[in-house]
């Protein structure tokens, strides 16, 4: 099929967006929009979906109609980051609002926020026991249910899949059991799911895994890596073999090859039965490789000129397989500017002339005058055809197309040649011996000058940008070509600020987009040392804070919203952050209480009813309908009557329970003893375990930790937790050391983390540290509030606060929970100096207890002062089983 008799809207979709997006935004030059287009749609098949959409009617990016295809909304919410102020976000089909809209209202075909979504879906599914509109999750017959009335009364699902499985795996203990549930369904609504499927069908465990869901077979697997017998994992239900089933095929899980079989199609230019993997712009199937030969997907060539399947792209330019992999340059031969092989030497020859200067001979094989392309062993001549037949590679002995013939003769298939030493270059650049990357430049190099092209304007880099290539280069050259090539819009933030002026600062990459690109090129300029350390969640969250209370419609309503803000949540917020970083969890709470509060304001805004005026009935009226909102906005409140914004409002808190807060000693001890003894757990996840079971500390206190917190000595580990460091107790000290070594190795500017996190100079999320120890049957939660019981009822509260870093009221709290006797506070009250209450230096009588260097004060004279080092010395005795 010839591409000139293809549509426009599919031979050049990013001709027609351009166009339909200038004749709106006349500001907007065409590269900023084909910009924005191919980092927003890296799809050609979203691109040709929006141009057809915009050339059949312009008025989708004008009105903002709430029946806006999501491929329209999206490309809007580009532009309109990228500066556009002409075209209109869809706004939502229920509020009227310019939201992200994730539903469609039934009957209309108007799309809805999730604001709206969420309404909609609790009124259309009141509870089935009490009929409130809290839609929470469904039962076994699918009715829904509100959060005071889940399914089956609130029965952990845990209990029923651990007798399930241990009727058919009896020697399994129920630990085991449970750890592999958590594995495969840490969230126990989904476990309900489990346990139902597996009562209605209770083979599903010994061979019929493939009539249940996809998570029935994960149980399996985990299952049987630990040892579980009677298990049968299932086979494809079509073809027989034991293969995973990651499919379904007519509601049975089935391999890949067989869903694929199943979307078999007559290919419509070859005619074969193959699966479809594109289609022609009239809808019609192709097969793989006829969709490599449809004209649709072919645009024209940035270095050669012709219109071929693109391969790949730099600088926002489209390259063929040809131009991307090999250099263009004179030909020696011809004289055309080509594609060329040798171009690092004076004699570059394009693949046509290669082509033409192979020699003829008669081919062995087809007793034909051919172009010799293969030889035999013996040296005979062998063409193309003859020489590519299949043959066992002499490495791996799969039978393939042979590729190469190594220096000792071995013939090796694609894929082991690649791999093979002797395919190692020297770079034309450094000299070093290794698989080159392109253009005769190993991948160091290679990055290097992409980098600094990408960097340079009109073939220079201004001083500004020079730290920011410096912070870059120090990544590996395979990652940072990689991190360049991955995503165009990565180039085009570079080259924004490559044209720009000054220096780069986190300012400057505050005010551009996309949001994802810029925080991960930030972790990579703090972690090079380009950009200074700050806090990041705090800066994210005063940004998401003055994008929030904007939404407050009311005027007088925005005021006292922003006085909130800045003189209560902020101000105490900034005042923690100078001991340590704001944490996940502060600000996803912070991001709570600011929604609800913006939805309160907003709702009197809809009543007609200014904030001042508000009474204690139309609040209760507001929390009718969600109760879970009154913690929420309860702060917000008591600061407004604190400060005469309001009149004396209250809201019922819920009352707070300990019960079910705490884990049984001696499961808390059978934690401590499998973090230490199994050798599969990674050292990190052992130490913050061991951290949070013994040492009483909260994740997100864990995962900030750095070299800096850390005291190696031949003999001792310590670690300073509050205002005295503890010492580490064996083998807990062998971990610590081990991360200590890891964070001190690592060539990074910023701060060295004992946790570090999987982008430059980030530790690792509480979030992910929370994933990581829930298979192991960690509760981070519990085991914390286990584990300061304890000690509060053995230790006073000024040692529980200086050694753990808990504030002093927490720790007398903790005290008191604990059942300590408070007359200690009166004695130390009456002392002239501050000194240990008891004498930490005697035997230990209780497991986890704690002793101290020194003595107490004599019983006369002038006391000791407090001990500078506390640590934990015997934590083994009758009573743990992880002792000898």
């Amino acid at each position: 099929m010839d591409a000139s008799a293809l549509p426009r809207y599919a031979s050049d979709p990013e001709g027609v967006i351009a166009e339909a997006v200038v004749a709106v935004e006349l500001a907007m030059p065409a590269e900023l929009i084909g910009s924005v287009v191919r980092a927003t749609f890296p799809r050609g098949a979203q691109r040709r979906k929006l141009a057809e959409l915009l050339q059949r009617d312009l008025s989708w990016l004008t009105q903002g109609r709430s029946e806006s295809p999501a491929i329209v909304e999206r490309f809007v919410r580009a532009l309109r980051e990228q500066g556009a102020v002409h075209v209109q976000q869809p706004r939502c089909g229920a509020c009227g609002q310019a939201r992200l809209l994730v539903g469609v209202l039934p009957g209309s075909g108007s799309r809805i926020c999730n604001t709206c979504e969420g309404r909609r879906r609790h009124e259309a599914n009141p509870c089935a026991v009490c009929g409130r509109h809290e839609f929470r999750t469904r039962d076994r017959e699918g009715r829904p249910r509100c959060r005071a009335h889940p399914p089956d009364d609130g029965v952990d699902p845990m209990d029923g899949l651990c007798q399930v499985i241990q009727q058919i795996c009896p020697t399994l203990p129920e630990q085991t059991v449970a750890e592999a549930v958590r594995a495969v369904e840490p969230v126990t609504a989904r476990q309900r799911k489990l346990l139902w499927a597996l009562e209605d069908r209770p083979g599903l465990l010994t061979g019929q895994g493939a009539h249940g869901p996809v998570k029935a077979l994960h149980l399996i697997a985990a299952l049987r890596e630990r040892e579980a017998v009677n298990l049968v994992v299932p086979g494809c239900p079509y073809c027989g073999r034991n293969v995973p089933l990651p499919r379904t095929r007519n509601g049975l899980r089935c391999c890949a090859e067989c869903r694929s079989a199943a979307r078999a199609e007559p290919c419509a230019w070859c005619g074969r039965d193959r699966p479809v993997m594109g289609r022609t712009h009239d809808g019609l199937p192709l097969c793989q490789t006829c969709r490599q030969r449809n004209p649709v997907v072919h645009q024209i060539c940035a270095q050669c000129g012709e219109r071929r399947y693109i391969q790949a792209r730099e600088d926002d330019h489209p390259l063929c397989g040809r131009c991307h992999q090999y250099p263009t340059a004179a030909c020696s031969e011809c004289g055309e500017r080509r594609p060329c092989l040798h171009v690092s030497t004076d004699d570059p020859i394009c693949f046509s002339c290669t082509r033409k200067r192979r020699p003829r001979a008669i081919c062995v094989g087809c007793d034909r005058d051919n172009q010799i392309s293969y030889r035999t062993a013996d040296g005979e001549p062998l063409c193309s055809s003859c020489g590519a037949t299949h043959r066992p590679c002499a490495q791996c002995g799969r039978t393939l197309r042979i590729h190469a013939i190594a220096p000792n003769g071995d013939e090796l298939c694609p894929t082991c040649w690649r791999h093979h030493p002797a395919r190692k270059r020297p770079c034309s650049e450094c000299g070093t011996a290794t698989h080159l990357h392109h253009y005769g430049l190993c991948p160091d190099c290679a990055a290097r000058a992409r980098l600094r092209e990408v960097l340079s304007v009109e073939g220079r880099m201004r001083p500004g940008i020079e730290p920011v290539f410096k912070a870059l280069s120090r990544q590996p050259g395979t990652n940072l070509l990689y991190w360049l090539n991955h995503r165009p819009a990565r180039r085009s933030v570079l080259r924004a600020l490559a044209a720009g002026s000054g220096p780069v600062t986190h300012d400057t990459l505050d005010g551009m987009r996309p949001a994802k690109v810029i925080d991960n090129l930030r972790m990579h300029l703090v972690a090079g040392g380009a950009l200074p350390a700050r806090d990041e969640q705090l800066a994210a969250l005063e940004r998401w804070l003055a994008a929030r209370s904007a939404q407050v419609r009311d005027p007088e309503s925005h005021k006292v919203l922003q006085a909130y803000i800045a003189w209560h949540l902020l101000r105490r917020l900034r005042r923690f952050a100078h001991h340590r970083p704001v944490s996940q969890a502060q600000a996803h709470g912070v991001r709570a209480y600011v929604t609800q509060v913006v939805r309160l304001l907003n709702w009197l805004h809809t009543q007609d009813i200014a904030l001042s005026t508000c009474t204690q009935d139309l609040l209760d009226t507001w929390l009718d309908d969600y109760p879970a909102r009154g913690p929420r906005v309860h702060s917000f409140l008591a600061w407004t009557s604190r400060h005469g914004h309001t009149r004396q409002l209250t809201v019922e808190l819920p009352i707070p329970t300990f019960t079910g807060q705490l884990i049984a000693q001696d499961t808390r001890w059978q934690l401590v003893n499998r973090l230490i003894h199994d050798d599969e757990i990674p050292v990190p996840d052992k130490a913050a375990g061991l951290l949070a079971l013994l040492f009483a500390q909260d994740l997100s206190r864990i995962v900030v930790l750095t070299a800096k917190h850390v005291e190696v000595t031949p003999s001792t580990v310590l670690l300073r937790l509050g205002q005295v460091p503890a010492q580490m107790p064996p083998p807990l000290d062998g971990y610590i050391r081990t991360l200590h070594a890891q964070a001190t190795a690592t060539d990074t500017a910023g701060e060295r983390w004992l946790f570090p996190g999987r982008f430059p100079a980030q530790h690792l999320s509480r979030s992910q540290l929370v994933c990581r120890l829930h298979p192991l049957g960690l509760r981070p939660r519990m085991a914390r509030n286990t584990a300061l019981v304890e000690l509060a009822s053995e230790l006073p509260a000024l040692v529980v606060s200086r050694l753990l870093g808990v504030h002093q009221n927490t720790a007398d709290s903790w005290n008191r929970i604990g059942g300590q006797d408070n007359a200690y506070a009166a004695e130390v009250a009456s002392r002239p100096y501050p000194t240990p209450p008891t004498c930490l230096s005697s035997p230990s009588r209780r497991a986890g207890s704690w002793q101290g260097r020194g003595c107490c004060a004599p019983r006369s004279g002038r006391p000791r002062p407090p001990p500078d080092l506390i640590k934990l010395s015997d934590f083994r005795d009758h009573r743990d089983p992880v002792g000898p």
